[in-house]
């Protein structure tokens, strides 16, 4: 009984062992299946590895070629730029040189010439009326030294009447002095090509002649355009030649008021001047330089200068006007120039067949030698 009892216990345990066995052999199997499928998945993820690394290194190449064309691409398209930028600076340039287009009209330099005569004529006439004349004998050496200098610039015969003509009641004749210094230096303003700061004024007019001559008013318009505004950029500051443009028409003008006997003396009459005019001195250089620049360089198409009368000359009235409208002269001898005028001279064609066309679009006025008749004199200062 016992025995039986054992075995069957025995044989209870065994079936219970082989039902473990069994199922740890089917836990063993699946994770055997699941160590394949894994081994499969990884040996997958492997290829894929792989594969994704191939495709990035293939990028990787294919990133730098495109960068080296990229570069190469940059290289070519900023050279393109730059030649781009020179041959549009170029074509800049050679369309400036060669146009023909004006930046001021005849009419508005018109205008700007007969400003500044206004200018001149108001200013002389306000300087003739603040001073009072009547030689001194102690100025003598000062009048002698000015009216040398005033026979320079506005003549002798003018010299002569500022030393001979009473001026105290009226002081027409100083006022017509004073305009024809400032008419002249004024002329030598808008005329200057580098306002004397490289000593080449004639050479420079003597080269504009020549080109004037041999080339179209296209380019030798455009060439003095150029020309007289580099000149004067690389001559003087701006302010520097302004202030010495003021400084000399001022000791100009108070030269010509000693000559015709002010009764102060140079010093005084000078910083009593400087006070009083030096802000319209310094407004007819201004004028004068805007029409420099007028002339010189904003107008190409024609040739546009002030006209004058020289001392000395026959009174003609298709080319001049009378400074005393009333009078209806019609000849005589001119004392001075009162106001500027105006030329405008334009080369039609080119080579032999070319003309200079002149029109005269505005008469300088002048003061007479007849103005002085009537005017009484006093006897010159003599000498010790």
């Amino acid at each position: 009984m016992r025995l039986t009892t054992i075995l069957t216990k025995a044989s209870k345990e065994a079936d219970e062992i082989q039902a473990r066995l069994l199922q740890v052999q089917n836990e063993r199997e699946k994770v055997q299946q699941e160590r394949s499928k894994l081994q499969d998945t990884n040996q997958k993820l492997q290829q894929d590895l792989s594969s994704y690394q191939q495709q990035l290194l293939l990028r990787e190449s294919e990133k730098k070629a495109l960068k080296n064309e990229l570069q190469a691409l940059q290289i070519k398209f900023n050279d393109q730029t730059t030649l781009l930028n020179d041959r549009t600076r170029e074509l800049r340039g050679a369309q400036a040189f060669l146009s023909t287009a004006d930046t001021l009209s005849g009419a508005e330099v018109i205008r700007l010439v007969d400003e500044l005569n206004q200018e001149i004529m108001q200013t002389a006439a306000f300087i003739s009326d603040s001073f009072d004349f009547a030689r001194k004998p102690e100025h003598r050496d000062e009048i002698k030294e000015a009216s040398a200098r005033t026979g320079e610039l506005i003549g002798p015969a003018m010299t002569s009447l500022l030393g001979t003509v009473q001026h105290g009641e009226d002081p027409l004749l100083i006022q017509i002095a004073l305009q024809a210094a400032t008419v002249e230096f004024s002329r030598w303003i808008i005329m200057t090509w580098d306002f004397d700061g490289l000593q080449a004024e004639q050479p420079l007019a003597e080269i504009y002649g020549d080109v004037r001559e041999t080339e179209s008013q296209a380019v030798s318009g455009r060439w003095r355009a150029l020309t007289r505004s580099h000149a004067q950029k690389v001559a003087l500051q701006e302010t520097d030649v302004h202030s010495t443009m003021v400084a000399h028409i001022s000791d100009t003008l108070v030269v010509v008021m000693i000559a015709a006997g002010c009764t102060k003396n140079y010093e005084d009459v000078y910083r009593d001047f400087t006070m009083k005019f030096g802000e319209r001195v310094s407004n007819i250089v201004r004028m004068a330089t805007r029409l420099n620049r007028a002339m010189g360089e904003e107008v190409t198409s024609a040739d546009l200068w002030p006209t004058h009368a020289a001392a000395g000359e026959r009174f003609d009235t298709e080319s001049m006007k009378d400074f005393d409208e009333g009078s209806g002269a019609q000849s005589g001898v001119v004392l001075c120039t009162t106001a500027l005028g105006l030329q405008r001279s334009e080369k039609v064609g080119n080579g032999e067949g070319a003309e200079n066309r002149m029109f005269t679009l505005a008469k300088p006025k002048v003061a007479l030698e007849a103005i002085a008749d009537g005017m009484e004199r006093e006897a010159e200062l003599s000498g010790d």
